[in-house]
Formats: structure tokens, C-alpha cells, sequence
């Protein structure tokens, strides 16, 4: 058989495998999907024979989440991002660390603060640009970034990211002045390049999150009438070993207040 045909030949066989695949893979995500709309339906019937609704169109699709731990001490590589290849370890106490160089000062410290003051930095044309190629060279991992106008200069604002869910409470801020960055300040939980997993049980679910909330509500004292978002994402728990330890917690909002699922034990705390 020559080259050509025997390539043809492999392509088709490759083509045939896709198709079969889309035909197993493409029926079950449309029962997953009829199946959350489902669910979605029986949560508003019940939360309105509570009197209460959901001022949701679908539950959210988030990826399976574990209980993880950052156990790689990333502040060296965000420190030389910052303050060049030279930046070295200035003074380190169990838990804050300070990193120097002839381009300015940064401190980190275990429990996500971060602080950064620089000088003599080079002029850029474009914060935005910048801020997106110095996140990355940080390891600072964000969905979106924004940019805000200020008397001293220009400021992009961004909040960190795990496994693709979004950290709460987390923002790190970026000065420019003068076309030049002066400062990052804020939150930025290091080594987030090299994460454990630390539990056995995933998170719950979308579904169970309401059920959750709605099964505490006189306990919470909640006096609402709607949920009106819900959002999974990570918060950092405890010190653990060299790293710091995050809990998959759902982010629920209502029309009066906010309320944090714990995706693993399912407390439910009030945030203020």
C-alpha cells in the first residue's frame, strides 16, 4: 500500500473514532444539561412553597474541587518577576519574608499579604499589556483584570484564581505612575504552580448548596426572599506544614446578604 493511501486510510480511521465518540459524548452532556434544568425546576418549586425564589437560569458548571494545599513557596519567583533576576532574600521570620534588589523592596507573608514598593523602573506604553505579561512572569493566576483611573497614576486591579475558581476576598492592585510601576499591594497567596489535594471528598454541588441554605434558613435567621447568585470558588482555612490550606466554600447571594457554604463539612457562616 503506497504512503498516501496508507495516510488517507489512517485519517478516516482517526475520523471514525471522533464520530464515535461525539455519539456517546454528545447525548450525555444533553441529559447532564436536561438533567441540572431539572433539578434547577424541582429547587424553585420547593423554594417557592417556602414563599422564597431563585433568580437563577441554570445552576453553575464548576469544576470537581478538593480541599488543597499550596505547598511550593512561591514568593522567590514573584519577587524576581518584580524586582529583577538580583532580588534576594533580605530578611525571613516564620511568617513574613522580604526580598530586595536595586529595583525596590516586596514582603510577602503566610497569610497572602504582599506588598511591593519599586523604583527606577521603566516607562511602558501600555499598563494593561504589562500588568498581563508581569501577573503571568508572578504566577498569579486571574480571570479578568481592571483598570481604574486615580490621581496618582493608573491602577489594574486583579483577583487571584485557583483550578479556574476564583479565591474570595483576594485582590492585588498595580500602580503605575508616570508610566511607571511603583507599587503592587494586596493579596497574592503564593505557589499556586504546585498544588496537593488534602481531602478525600469533593465539594458539593450547585443543587446541594441551595438545598443547604434552605434547610438552615431559620437557624441563620435569614429574612431574604430571593437567591440571586451562586458562585463556587476557594478560601484559605488554616496554615498547614509550609503552605496554606484553601476549603471549596459556594458564594451565595441574596437579596438580603451574602452567605458562605462550606463545600466539604456544608457550615454555613453569614459573611459581613
Amino acid at each position: 500500500m503506497s504512503a498516501s493511501r496508507m495516510k488517507n486510510l489512517i485519517i478516516l480511521v482517526l475520523t471514525l473514532c471522533a464520530l464515535g465518540l461525539l455519539c456517546i459524548v454528545v447525548p450525555n452532556r444533553l441529559a447532564q444539561t436536561q438533567e441540572q434544568r431539572q433539578m434547577l425546576q424541582e429547587l424553585k418549586a420547593l423554594y417557592e412553597s417556602y414563599g422564597l425564589s431563585i433568580a437563577l437560569d441554570e445552576l453553575p458548571r464548576s469544576p470537581v474541587l478538593y480541599s488543597v494545599e499550596l505547598n511550593e513557596d512561591g514568593a522567590q519567583t514573584a519577587a524576581q518577576a518584580l524586582l529583577g533576576a538580583k532580588a534576594a532574600l533580605a530578611g525571613e521570620s516564620g511568617f513574613e519574608s522580604t526580598y530586595e534588589s536595586e529595583l525596590g523592596t516586596l514582603r510577602v507573608t503566610r497569610t497572602g499579604g504582599f506588598s511591593a514598593a519599586l523604583i527606577g523602573g521603566s516607562r511602558v506604553s501600555n499598563p494593561e499589556k504589562t500588568a498581563e505579561k508581569l501577573l503571568h512572569a508572578m504566577d498569579f493566576q486571574y480571570q479578568t483584570l481592571t483598570r481604574e483611573q486615580a490621581e496618582d497614576g493608573v491602577r489594574i486591579c486583579a483577583s487571584q484564581t485557583l483550578l479556574g475558581v476564583p479565591v474570595f476576598g483576594s485582590l492585588l492592585e498595580l500602580v503605575y505612575q508616570d508610566d511607571r510601576l511603583t507599587s503592587a499591594e494586596g493579596t497574592f497567596y503564593t505557589g499556586g504552580s504546585s498544588i496537593t489535594r488534602v481531602s478525600e471528598q469533593e465539594a458539593i454541588s450547585a443543587a446541594d448548596a441551595l438545598a443547604q441554605l434552605l434547610a438552615r434558613r431559620d437557624a441563620l435567621g435569614w429574612v431574604g426572599s430571593a437567591v440571586t447568585a451562586l458562585t463556587l470558588g476557594y478560601l484559605p482555612s488554616e496554615l498547614a506544614g509550609t503552605g496554606i490550606r484553601f476549603v471549596p466554600v459556594w458564594r451565595v447571594e441574596t437579596d438580603a446578604g451574602s452567605f458562605s457554604i462550606n463545600g466539604i463539612t456544608r457550615e454555613i457562616t453569614a459573611e459581613k
